[in-house]
């Protein structure tokens, strides 16, 4: 019975670095994000439904980011929950380093166009140790940025 429970317990400790990512995924609502161009930061609202779900919409073009906290350097993508009323809105994600010459993005993306939130997912970029990563997102007037997921 002893090396029965060994065995289970190794196994156990064997799957916890598979979990550990799955459950380290983090979620960024889109108010975490502003304008680009502080000079266009009126042309963004915050949009209210429900009681804890809110969005970041876009009352003319402009360029939105949302900066994303990494824990380790590596291959990361993202997944956007996003809409638009009209075609021309669309998202990236991109890394780099802190001087600058380890620059990586994916290409856009673009934001569904409809009634509702729809989901997409960049192309891999690698955020090199000590780097940035954010979402770029181009923005026409009338598209609404949700959420932001993706593994740190």
């Amino acid at each position: 019975m002893k090396n029965t429970s060994l065995r289970l317990l190794f196994g156990a400790a064997l799957l916890l670095p598979a979990l550990e990512d799955f459950a380290s995924a983090r979620s960024v609502s889109a108010f975490t994000g502003h304008a680009r161009d502080g000079s266009e930061s009126e042309c963004f609202t915050l949009e209210h439904y429900l009681f804890s779900a809110s969005s970041m919409k876009s009352e003319c073009d402009a360029d939105f980011i949302v900066p994303l906290t990494v824990d380790n350097a590596g291959t990361k993508t993202l997944q956007f929950t996003s809409r638009a009323t009209s075609a021309g809105a669309q998202c990236r994600v991109v890394a780099n380093n802190p001087s600058g010459s380890a620059y990586s993005a994916s290409s856009f993306k673009n934001v569904p166009v409809g009634a509702d939130f729809g989901s997409q997912t960049t192309a891999s970029v690698v955020v090199p140790g000590m780097g940035v990563f954010f979402a770029d997102c181009i923005a026409n007037s009338g598209a609404e940025f949700y959420e932001f997921d993706y593994t740190p």
